[in-house]
């Protein structure tokens, strides 16, 4: 019992590839994200035209991250394959957004 208690309380986190955002950029990511997606649900347009506009919000959001939207894909599918590394990030961006929306 001692010693599957010390195998298991040892064992190493596996280390994020180096093509994946880290844990800290995905958070920072993912809260940008949301409220661009709220932002534009806002706007009430029809869907197409709220597709099209959130297709270019999109992308000049990555630009100004500096995350590359093939890299942010990866990412994402990374962290879904990886439950309490995504828990743990969908916990970060939920608080945030809570905070945020306190402060309007």
């Amino acid at each position: 019992m001692a010693v599957a208690f010390l195998l298991f309380s040892c064992e190493k986190e596996e280390e994020i590839p180096a093509d994946i955002l880290s844990e800290e950029k995905m958070v920072e990511t993912l809260i940008e994200v949301r409220i661009l997606e709220g932002q534009v649900v806002n706007l009430t347009l029809p869907l197409d035209s709220a597709e099209t506009l959130y297709g270019i919000l999109e992308a000049e959001l990555f630009q100004e991250l500096d995350v590359d939207s093939i890299a942010y894909m990866k990412s994402y599918e990374y962290y879904m394959t990886h439950p309490a590394k995504f828990e743990r990030i969908a916990e970060i961006v939920i608080d945030s957004l809570k905070v945020r929306q306190q402060k309007y």
